[in-house]
Formats: structure tokens, sequence, C-alpha cells
């Protein structure tokens, strides 16, 4: 059975969407091998960069290595697949090495083949190289929604024709959420706590559609009283610039970046939760907003309606707010319903970490005992 080493690099990075689901991952794994007989269970090592912090894990040891000239993508290029020689290399933070053999790459979606305008020309460049790349030659593929694996087949054709190849659906879920505390004072100190509010999370990135969140919000006929909340960054070396945003900014409160507590408490003190994305690989903070009993209003499209199921109120971003299909009729229906907090809590319940550490390990488990 060959050892198992972890592509730690998400360890150095800001938390995001897809260090989240790396860090979740690598949790629900531990857990898992912490259930399995010492004999069957390959020996695993979560690699990373001397500039990140390791977790505290019970089944998997941890090891720092430094990054040449204090780079990262240079440590996750060069010095990681020789460190993982002889080994099966887990990626699941969305990059992986190019020249890796024996690995296992988390592809999060197709996003640079189906939304290239979203990003830089070289992030484009970069990752529709890797992705073919990876395509060509890693063991497997692992995606996390039904969606994101449509796509990445069809844009990536190695997917359907390599002998071997597979692209397999690998969940995501957001129990994470039930161990962090709400800061509720920090919510008091805003004034947020005595207003109501919708909420979006997302980066400013076009494909999240926040300038056309902006424009609903603005022609929304029950805006009176009510804030727009948007939370979440920024980062000009991936996404280009989103349009021009029109928007009655004295009812819109731009936050920036919060930290989970902060995250938590606006779950779970706001009147709704709105994801007005054109393209989602899954859609994490809907489900986050869920978990937490927030009402979600999503646009339907990509694997918005694949995750949030029949729990969340859908609009068409493509159609005019005031259209019986648009966004004001939509948030109107949610707002009225008086079990859509229980809807969002039972539509989070059937995503489970430790469902997708088991399918994890069983997969690893398959790869480590397999032939060249």
């Amino acid at each position: 059975m060959r050892p198992v080493v972890i592509n730690g690099k998400f360890l150095a990075q800001r938390v995001t969407g897809v260090q989240r689901v790396a860090h979740e991952l690598v949790r629900a794994l531990d857990q898992e091998l912490g259930r399995r007989p010492a004999a069957e269970r390959p020996s695993v090592l979560l690699l990373h960069p001397d500039s990140g912090t390791a977790p505290a894990l019970d089944h998997i040891s941890c090891r720092a290595s430094p990054a040449p000239l204090g780079r990262l993508h240079l440590w996750e290029q060069w010095t990681l697949p020789r460190a993982a020689k002889g080994g099966l290399l887990l990626n699941l933070a969305g990059s992986a090495p190019a020249l890796g053999r024996r690995q296992i790459c988390m592809l999060h979606d197709a996003a640079v083949f189906d939304w290239p305008r979203a990003y830089t020309r070289a992030f484009v460049a970069w990752y529709r190289f890797l992705f073919r790349r990876l395509a060509g030659r890693a063991r497997k593929i692992l995606t996390p929604s039904a969606f994101s694996q449509s796509r990445l087949q069809v844009h990536l054709p190695a997917l359907r024709t390599r002998p071997g190849s597979d692209c397999q659906v690998l969940p995501l879920a957001a129990e994470h959420m039930d161990r962090i505390a709400a800061d509720s004072a920090w919510l008091h100190e805003t004034g947020l706590a005595q207003r109501p509010f919708l909420l979006a999370v997302a980066s400013e990135n076009p494909s999240k559609n926040l300038s056309g969140l902006l424009q609903a919000f603005a022609q929304w006929p029950g805006r009176s009283g009510h804030l727009l909340v948007l939370a979440g960054g920024s980062n000009p070396e991936v996404f280009r610039p989103d349009g021009p945003q029109v928007a009655d900014e004295a009812n819109v409160r731009r936050l920036g970046p919060v930290s989970d507590a902060q995250l938590k408490a606006l779950y779970g003190a706001a009147k709704a939760f709105v994801q007005p994305s054109w393209y989602e690989g899954f859609g994490l903070p809907p489900l986050e907003a869920m978990r937490c009993g927030c009402p979600v209003l999503s646009a339907n499209q990509a694997s918005l309606p694949e995750v949030c199921g029949e729990a969340a109120a859908y609009f068409d971003p493509h159609r005019d707010p005031s259209d019986p299909q648009g966004f004001s009729a939509a948030l109107e229906r949610l707002l009225a319903d008086p079990a859509a907090a229980t809807k969002s809590r039972a539509r989070a319940a059937q995503f489970s970490w430790a469902a997708s550490g088991r399918q994890l390990l069983d997969l690893l488990l398959s790869e480590s005992q397999a032939g060249d």
C-alpha cells in the first residue's frame, strides 16, 4: 500500500472557499482513518510550506518544508512532487503539480473555460493548461457537484476517453458552521442587530453577479427599512473587476472580509441569504446559511439548484427584477414562507463531511493499492 501525501499549500493561504473545503476534507479524512483498523489504512502525511500552520490531527502526520524564494507556486510545482515521490499525492484545493504522475486532484469547477471573463488572462492561461494536464495524467479527478462534473467532461475530453480516467463527485457540506460561536457582540456594535437585512457573501468576481444584485435590490418595492449587507473581499491578481454597480447605496452596507464568528452571526440574523451568481461550481455559502437556519434566495443557475434543492426560492437573473420570475417576487415568496428556516436546516443536513471523508478514504485505499 503506497503512502498518501496531502498537498498542504492551502495551509499557507488566506481561507476562501477552496481552502475551507480542503481544511474540512482533511479533518473528515483524519476522523475516518480513526474508524478503520490500523492494518487497513494507509500512512498519510500532510506536507505543507513552512509559512503555514499545521492543524491538530490524530491520524495524519504533518511536516513543513521551506518554499523556494518564499513562493508557494514554486513549492507546489517543484518541492512537493519531489517530496511525494513514490507515494499517492492528494490535492484538494483546486491546484496541483503539473508534472506529478501519481495523484488525485480536486477541481472545484470549470470556470476558467466557462467564465474566463471573470479572471485575469494569466490566471486563465495557467489553469487551462494545468487542468488539461491533470485530466491527461491524474489517477482520478474529484469535483463537488454533478454540474461541475459535466462541465469538466465537456472541456477536458481526456476525462471521457482516457482508459482508467474518472471524474467523481465528492459533495461538500456545512457542518463546520456548528463549531463556530457567533460574534453577537460584533453584530450589535455594527448596528446590524437592530435592523432587518439581506445578506450576500462573495468575492468581487463578475460571475458572482453582485452588480445584478445591487440593481435588483434597488428595484425591490419592499426594500424600505431593509439593508443589503455584502461580506467578502477581492483578489485583483485572480479576478477582473466587476461591471458598473448601480445601487441604493444608502441602504447597502459593505463589510469587506469578515471572521468566521462574524459570518456565523450574519447568517443567524439575516432575513434571507441571497446567492445571485451566474456561475458556481458548488455554492458553499448558501449551504452554510441553510445550516444556520437562514432562508435562501438563489439564482437558478449552474450548480445552485442541485445544492439548494427545494429548500431555496429561485429567481432568474436574466429577467427584470419586477418580472414574476424575477428577484422581487421570489424574495417576497421566501419572506412570506413560515417554514423557510426549517426547510433550510433540513436541506443542509443532507450533506455531511463525514460521508465525504468515507468516500475519499475509500478512493485513497483503492488507488494506493493499485499498480502503475
